[in-house]
């Protein structure tokens, strides 16, 4: 499938006392180590505790916030689903969207005693897994969600990015093997990396979080699902 628009932005989404909110209510739950997934389980999601640690792949730690704990602010929480509908309609993807998994408030910090700083390498957020939804329904992840909760200010490197490979294979001719891949690269905008900024983007896209060079870079990560693709 080919978009005009492979990752939605808006730019402030969040209000200053918004994300004070999220802070303060993720300084109530538990650390833990990033970890990604087996084939047979999503390399992120909540309680996925048959997950491992992988330096070479992901470095970071994060904390679940259940969006769904009638403590938390629910107009916060519609809020931010609201601007994922909003996203897929006005990005064309028009998704059959109807959940919305727990989050994942994520640090990316410098790391002065490890070889780098925490990142991400080249990954996507759904690779055919099904998910159990609310309704007990068989789900799939169709949208991907991250919100700045740092001012780029505080952190150097982390750079959000994913692939948009296809102008590469437009170009390749009969016989042509080689492609510069350093040119489906795109890099989230500095205006996109102001606080309280949302970027929404399909699940299937690959992208990465560059190291953190600097600070500490914090962020709510989401998906959201729909029916099955058929």
């Amino acid at each position: 499938m080919l978009y005009n628009t492979y990752c939605s932005i808006t730019p402030n989404f969040l209000s200053r006392e918004d994300i004070d909110y999220i802070h303060g209510y993720a300084s109530k739950l538990e650390t833990i180590d990033a970890r990604i997934g087996f084939k047979s389980k999503d390399q992120d999601a909540a309680g996925n505790t048959d997950g491992n640690t992988d330096n070479k792949i992901r470095q970071s730690t994060n904390k679940w916030l259940d969006h769904n704990d009638p403590e938390f602010n629910q107009e916060l929480k519609q809020k931010i689903f609201d601007g994922m509908m909003a996203a897929n309609k006005m990005s064309g993807w028009n998704y059959d969207v109807n959940d919305m998994e727990t989050w994942q408030y994520t640090y990316y910090k410098h790391q002065p005693d490890l070889p780098t700083g925490d990142y991400y390498t080249w990954h996507t957020d759904h690779g055919g897994e099904t998910h159990i939804g609310q309704d007990g329904m068989p789900h799939h992840r169709k949208i991907s969600m991250t919100i700045q909760l740092s001012d780029p200010l505080e952190y150097e490197g982390g750079k959000f990015q994913w692939l948009e490979p296809n102008p590469q294979f437009d170009k390749i001719k009969f016989g042509d093997k080689k492609l510069d891949i350093d040119t489906a690269v795109r890099t989230l905008p500095f205006s996109a990396q102001a606080i309280g900024s949302i970027c929404l983007f399909p699940s299937w896209l690959y992208h990465q979080v560059t190291p953190v060079t600097r600070g500490t870079r914090v962020s709510i990560v989401g998906w959201y699902n729909g029916p099955p693709w058929t």
